[in-house]
């Protein structure tokens, strides 16, 4: 009988190692008796104390308690809330070797997982790399008698109240904490009334635009028949709850959201209906004007965005045809307009399709045309267009079907411009496209997300 191997380390164990590297994650990496551990917070160079609190079979995950030698790259975390909120990784990173490390991310994953070594460019990055982030989804819920209302703990479903996020436009804040305000508000009224119904709404997405200074609310409720039954063709019942909520929420009479929303998950594309005021926001990524609406797809970081923009219709060229698979509401497709004689855009989300014609439309840009599909599902239309043509991709993080890549090597565009958000999953691709007689010559990272994990990279895939 094979008697079992006993794991080396138990929950609690509190170890002393040296960190070697990040992982994508962020996390610093040690090893301790030939096993690998990970530690939050923890970074290359650092000799550490931690004390162990998850284990697996091949690896184990453990909290920084103190540092013996730390790194001469480790800076101070502004934000109060860091140490155990999920939405940033790396601010006991400096910045400058944030972006070293975004870089190398990129090349390491084209390396290992594509077997190639392209041109990797350093990371642009931003002047200011705080309150850049124009949306906000934030969790409601109650600690005891109190309402929280901001993001979860790290690796939990745990909310961490949250006043100020620096991150975060600073608009966006302050509607977090109307929200929050409101909430409680709310359920103190109704703990007086003779239903005494909870709050119906259990997160909230909250946009602010950086042109007009405008905030959008997205309320979100519970999936359909979770917890009440909603009728969208009469949603009455319900509108009396919100309304309610809704005139709490705008007795924030300096800065008042100037439109809240409503939506329902459901099994297809849910129900919403407007509340109060405008249901959409105004932007501008210099120089177009874009008009968003509350579930449609836009870059969170408007000022890197137009950088992303103009670095990747750069390298596009003079195509007759140029194609933007994942097209969102039309932002990239504009750039494509001045450049390509015609551009042709394509999502899934009918709601950003709808969004992209009226952007096109108000900036008077004639020659694109918005088709709402799934990317995977137009091969005769990437057959169509005129040579020359260029490929644009900006798929979600887990990258491009194999059927599309398919259809758009059969297309035999001169180039291919791939925008990513997750070094992994390019990769990938870039290992189907190199099967098939292409090869990345070029990537320019751009850091969309400081002070994360996250970097976005555009790849300029040609033909051998």
């Amino acid at each position: 009988m094979v008697e079992k191997k006993k794991h080396p380390f138990a929950q609690g164990q509190v170890v002393d190692l040296e960190i070697t590297d990040l992982n994508h994650r962020g996390e610093g990496v040690g090893k301790k008796n030939n096993f690998t551990l990970f530690v939050p917070q923890a970074l290359p160079g650092e000799s550490v104390r931690a004390e162990i609190s998850v284990v697996r079979k091949n690896f184990a995950i453990a909290e920084l308690v103190s540092l013996h030698k730390p790194s001469p790259h480790r800076a101070d975390p502004p934000c109060s809330y860091y140490p155990d909120c999920g939405g940033c990784q790396i601010q006991h990173l400096s910045y400058e070797k944030q972006l070293e490390w975004k870089k190398e991310r990129v090349k390491e994953a084209l390396r290992r997982i594509a077997g190639t070594e392209p041109t990797v460019k350093p990371v642009l990055g931003m002047r200011t790399p705080w309150r850049y982030r124009n949306k906000a989804q934030i969790h409601i819920g109650m600690a005891g008698e109190q309402v929280t209302a901001g993001f979860y703990q790290q690796q939990s479903h745990q909310i961490i109240d949250i006043t100020d996020c620096l991150t975060q436009h600073s608009r966006n804040c302050e509607m977090i904490n109307a929200i929050r305000r409101a909430a409680g508000e709310y359920i103190n009224y109704e703990a007086g009334s003779a239903t005494g119904d909870p709050l119906p709404v259990n997160r909230a997405g909250i946009r602010s635009s950086f042109t007009t200074g405008k905030s959008l609310i997205t309320l979100i409720g519970p999936a359909a028949g979770e917890s009440f039954d909603f009728k969208p063709l009469d949603p009455s019942p319900l509108k009396s709850k919100l309304d309610k909520l809704v005139e709490l929420i705008n007795r924030e009479k300096e800065h008042p959201p100037s439109g809240i929303v409503f939506y329902q998950p459901g099994k297809k594309d849910g129900h919403h209906f407007t509340l109060y005021g405008e249901p959409y926001l105004e932007e501008k990524i210099t120089p177009f004007h874009y008009r968003i609406s509350p579930r449609s797809f836009f870059q969170v970081n408007p000022e890197q965005a137009e950088i992303l923009y103009e670095q990747a219709a750069f390298l596009s060229g003079k195509p007759a045809t140029a194609y933007d698979l994942y097209c969102g509401t039309g932002n990239f497709s504009l750039y494509l307009s001045r450049a390509a004689e015609e551009v042709i855009g394509v999502d899934s989300d009918s709601s950003a399709i709808k969004d992209a014609r009226e952007n096109a439309s108000l900036n008077k840009a004639s020659n694109i045309r918005f088709i709402n599909a799934r990317a995977e599902e137009i091969p005769d239309l990437l057959l169509e267009g005129k040579d020359p043509k260029t490929v644009f991709l900006n798929p979600p993080r887990q990258g491009c079907a194999q059927g599309l890549l398919e259809a758009v090597v059969r297309a035999k565009p001169v180039r291919i411009v791939y925008i990513s958000c997750d070094p992994a999953t390019l990769a990938r691709d870039i290992t189907r496209l190199q099967q098939s007689n292409y090869a990345v010559n070029t990537v320019q990272p751009v850091d969309m997300f400081p002070h994360t994990s996250h970097v976005e990279s555009i790849a300029l895939v040609e033909k051998r």
